[in-house]
């Protein structure tokens, strides 16, 4: 029976795998030892290694200085994740530090079981959420996501076209949903639901809006929409600071995510 820290992991390889395969410019690569993406966007979030194994197998080591290699000569910024639950976690940060990359930042792995769940979000006055639908209602995720994740230019133009194309049409995998406040824009966050497990990314409060709950009133709406389609477990990434927002909802901290960058 696979792990829930394994769930979280194989739900950051889907989502990927599918944003990869959506947009020409992201190319999804998988052996082996290694599965990661790589873009010719000079952005870490389009150039990264989610998971690698096998760090005791004869030629690993090279391996290891081939891929970063294969990023940095084209000098692209890139991450590479460690999963605290893996066996060779501590070892395989030694081998990164050796070959340069810098620890960046740590990401609580979290779960919620949806078995019986009920949460009663808090109260915000004039406060409504909205799915994003269509072209033209992307303009609110546009206007809360690029600045709050720090996306501009080509590389923030991208992040939309990818999340757009997987959201419309018959096939979208992807549930967007905007918060409004006073009828403005004031949040929003991403579903994938991948079998019964709902992976939730992106959420994002404008500056002017924070600590309002905005976030977990969003959360809250797109995990009990994937619940209602059959989804059985929530799943995300957390923040250092929003661990206690999340614990508040019902969520488990399963696995530490360690950032090293190149």
């Amino acid at each position: 029976m696979i792990s829930t820290p394994d769930i979280i992991k194989q739900n950051m390889i889907h989502i990927m795998k599918q944003m990869s395969d959506s947009c020409p410019r992201m190319s999804f690569v998988e052996t082996p030892q290694a599965i990661r993406y790589e873009s010719d966007l000079p952005h870490s979030l389009f150039n990264r290694i989610i998971t690698y194994k096998g760090l005791k197998s004869d030629g690993a080591l090279n391996d290891i200085a081939t891929i970063a290699d294969h990023y940095q000569s084209s000098k692209r910024p890139f991450s590479w994740l460690i999963w605290s639950h893996d066996t060779e976690a501590v070892e395989l940060a030694s081998v990164l530090e050796e070959q340069g990359l810098k620890k960046s930042g740590q990401s609580p792995g979290m779960s919620l079981s949806l078995t019986d769940w009920t949460y009663e979000a808090p109260s915000i006055p004039n406060f409504e959420i909205k799915p994003i639908r269509t072209s033209s209602e992307f303009s609110w995720f546009k206007e809360i996501a690029l600045p709050a994740f720090g996306l501009q230019g080509e590389t923030g133009e991208v992040f939309m076209q990818v999340n757009e194309s997987l959201a419309l049409g018959e096939q979208a995998i992807l549930r967007h949903f905007a918060g409004f406040l006073d009828g403005r824009p004031a949040g929003v966050v991403t579903a994938f639901q991948d079998g019964e497990t709902i992976g939730i990314y992106n959420v994002a409060t404008a500056g002017e809006y924070r600590r309002r709950g905005i976030g977990s009133a969003l959360t809250a709406h797109a995990i009990r929409e994937g619940q209602a389609a059959g989804g059985k477990l929530a799943v995300l990434q957390s923040s250092e600071m929003g661990v206690r927002v999340y614990r508040a909802m019902g969520f488990s901290e399963e696995v530490r995510i360690d950032f090293y960058m190149g």
